[in-house]
């Protein structure tokens, strides 16, 4: 693949958007041992902590790794500052950040990638539990983790019904954290409004806007 696939100026100029390595995994045994690579060529994108995005084994030409890097080829400015943090150290706030921005990341990629964002913020939706005490999270963190693994992930799949019917049976609206707020009130009205039940939808927008990032959450509501 190096002369007729990554040395050709087309891949070359795409590849300005990551970070290229070349491994040899006879070599770097603990690397290819990570990410199970085994057989060669194998192609691997992760994401600034090493998390996987996409990995495949095989010969790919020119025009299928073009499609590749394009799918993939996102922007990560917003992501830059919370992967800085989890990089220095591991941490829950960080993890849950990341988790939520992967979740909103998966509403402007091609659909054939969206699961894979989708996969990708439950893996640091589970690294929140594991790098908090059982009291920190169930304190701090277990609402916000279940709103995004259990409704927004619906919502994002366009499963509006099904998103209202979690809501109502997994939580309280008086349970509901003040920083979670916006986001509980978000989903109903995106739901209720892609449902086209007008009535419902403008009485959670009235809700949606008393929240601070309220232009923030509308702007969302229009891409999805």
């Amino acid at each position: 693949m190096e002369s007729n696939t990554w040395n050709q100026p087309e891949i070359q100029e795409l590849l300005n958007g990551f970070v290229p390595l070349k491994i040899d995994i006879d070599v770097f045994r603990k690397v290819s041992n990570k990410y199970s690579a085994n057989r060669i060529p194998y192609v691997l994108i992760v994401d600034a902590n090493g998390e996987v995005i996409y990995n495949e084994t095989g010969y790919k030409d020119k025009n299928q790794m073009l499609k590749v890097l394009k799918k993939y080829a996102i922007n990560t400015s917003a992501l830059q500052s919370d992967y800085a943090s989890f990089n220095k150290e591991p941490n829950a706030e960080a993890a849950m950040s990341i988790a939520e921005k992967y979740y909103d990341t998966s509403i402007y990629v091609n659909d054939d990638v969206e699961n894979d964002y989708m996969n990708l913020a439950s893996n640091y939706l589970r690294m929140v539990k594991k790098l908090s005490t059982k009291k920190e999270y169930k304190e701090k963190y277990e609402q916000k983790a279940d709103l995004l693994d259990d409704a927004y992930r619906l919502l994002l799949r366009g499963k509006n019904e099904k998103v209202l019917e979690v809501l109502k049976d997994k939580f309280k609206e008086s349970e509901i954290a003040s920083e979670n707020k916006g986001l509980f009130d978000f989903m109903h009205f995106v739901a209720y409004k892609k449902l086209e039940d007008n009535e419902n939808a403008k009485l959670w927008y009235d809700k949606l806007k008393t929240d601070k990032n309220y232009k923030f959450y509308l702007l969302k509501s229009r891409k999805i």
